[in-house]
């Protein structure tokens, strides 16, 4: 199974405050908020609604999502 690797998007962008700046600065209306993505990090899953939104920040930073896919089965 190939899942999203969302301990990989904190690490690109540099933590929950990266990833909210990048939200906020091209979603600025949507709502997005410290707390929110720290808990998207702490459990390590982002939701659906806002996964969208994430994809578009990935894009924008003029990276691929495929580089954000892993499989978890690949090492065991």
């Amino acid at each position: 199974m190939v899942v999203f690797d969302v301990p990989y998007v904190f690490e690109v962008f540099g933590g929950p405050k990266g990833l909210l700046e990048a939200l906020i600065q091209h979603f600025p209306l949507d709502g997005f908020n410290y707390n929110q993505v720290q808990m998207w990090s702490q459990r390590r899953a982002i939701p659906p609604k806002p996964l969208a939104c994430v994809l578009y920040v990935i894009n924008k930073k003029g990276l691929h999502f495929a580089e954000f896919l892993t499989d978890p089965d690949e090492f065991a």
